[in-house]
């Protein structure tokens, strides 16, 4: 959707119809979209398979067939737009008149407050700096911090996640998910970030080395940091990412300055035809044409649910020791580990195994691939999955953090 300036600038805003192609009982791909009180689901249409609790492997497919699931609504569908465009409003209102599950866009507090309630940010003063990962607000008071480019590696890499949460959504359940924004479009901040010298150019180009793999594959402090400018290039950056949009969406367009009728979107989806035949010449949605088995379905559900494999493909391979704003000092890395122990979660264990805090016993049965958890899903890698992925010498000798040095971060930083 786009739009002219609003008092804080460019309020571009756009929604991108986007298909997890549908396979019905005689194989033919089903691509409409129907408003919810039209969708009619067979009598033994399957239940939503419980991800979140069960995960998805390898045996559980010969159990559950994916390809099932899909009916006309099983589609995924993106609400793009600038900062205060009201992307939110309209994407609730979306996804309640086709009966879709609605993802909220990530915030940096879906990842900063553990499944205890202990909100990481009240420990910062025990952090070193590179550990205290700067939320929106932080952000805009303090914008040329090198910080800055920490949080936006956080941020991309979290809506990577929330990509896969929604297909692994539909995969597992035949609910349709609106999204707000996904990783695709997250080089718009970045650029915008970088125009104002925010980041640096070893990050900004470590940035764009991701995102070509994937490819592959309104307060005081706000106003201050995002002027018109910083819109500016957002809104130029979104225009630039439409052409590649183009090849896998279909998009729709609208002047969001001033809040326009969901139901008017609502009826302009129900008449798009992706079936029309032109769509399928060339590269233009040439994908929604590949016919997958039962057998791939399930596979890819496997791949969207885990994400393991997805993170390696994605991140894995980078390097970035010539980025200096993600260099983490291995000292550093101890001090944040033994802070973690002694004044975080009060134990010497990770997450999902403090039984004072009421955590069942686990055993290595409870091991998964890509992290060491409890449960065999997570929201976000970077919310708990990480914490026990990080190492350092100093602490595999100490696991009882002995040796923590409540004062550390002040001495060194």
């Amino acid at each position: 959707m786009s739009g002219s300036l609003s008092k804080l600038g460019g309020s571009a805003r756009r929604l991108f119809v986007c298909s997890v192609p549908n396979v019905s009982k005689n194989n033919a791909q089903i691509r409409t979209i129907v408003h919810k009180s039209l969708l009619r689901l067979p009598a033994d249409y399957p239940a939503a398979w419980d991800y979140k609790n069960l995960g998805f492997n390898n045996v559980d497919g010969f159990t559950d067939d994916t390809s099932k699931r899909f009916h006309q609504n099983s589609k995924l569908v993106v609400v793009e737009g600038n900062i205060g465009a009201g992307k939110s409003t309209m994407a609730k209102e979306l996804a309640e008149q086709l009966g879709f599950y609605h993802m909220p866009e990530f915030r940096m507090d879906d990842i900063l407050v553990d499944r205890y309630g202990n909100d990481l940010r009240n420990y910062y003063s025990k952090f070193p700096k590179r550990f205290r990962i700067p939320d929106i607000e932080m952000f805009y008071k303090n914008p040329m911090d090198d910080m800055t480019a920490v949080m936006q590696d956080r941020i991309f890499k979290c809506r990577f996640d929330q990509y896969l949460n929604a297909l692994a959504h539909i995969l597992n359940t035949g609910q349709g998910v609106v999204l707000e924004r996904t990783p695709h479009s997250d080089f718009v901040f970045t650029n915008a970030m970088r125009s104002k010298s925010f980041v640096g150019p070893e990050y900004f180009k470590h940035y764009y080395y991701c995102l070509e793999n994937i490819r592959r594959r309104g307060n005081i402090n706000e106003m201050a940091a995002v002027d018109e400018g910083y819109l500016k290039i957002i809104e130029e950056s979104y225009k630039d990412s439409l052409k590649e949009y183009r090849k896998h969406s279909k998009i729709l367009a609208y002047d969001w300055s001033k809040p326009g009728d969901t139901d008017a979107v609502v009826e302009d989806i129900e008449r798009i035809d992706l079936d029309f035949f032109e769509w399928h010449s060339g590269d233009v949605l040439e994908e929604w044409n590949t016919i997958v088995d039962a057998v791939g379905w399930n596979g890819w559900r496997q791949y969207v649910t885990s994400k393991n494999d997805a993170h390696i493909l994605a991140f894995d391979g980078i390097e970035k020791h010539e980025v200096g704003e993600l260099y983490i000092n291995p000292r550093d890395t101890g001090a944040f580990i033994h802070a973690m122990r002694k004044e975080v979660l009060k134990s010497p264990f990770g997450y999902g195994y403090i039984a004072k805090n009421g955590d069942a016993p686990a055993g290595l049965t409870n091991w998964h691939t890509g992290h060491h958890l409890p449960e065999p899903w997570y929201d976000y890698y970077y919310k708990e999955a990480y914490y026990d992925d990080i190492s350092s010498h100093e602490t595999s000798l100490d696991l009882d953090s002995d040796t923590y040095d409540p004062d550390y971060a002040h001495h060194h930083h």
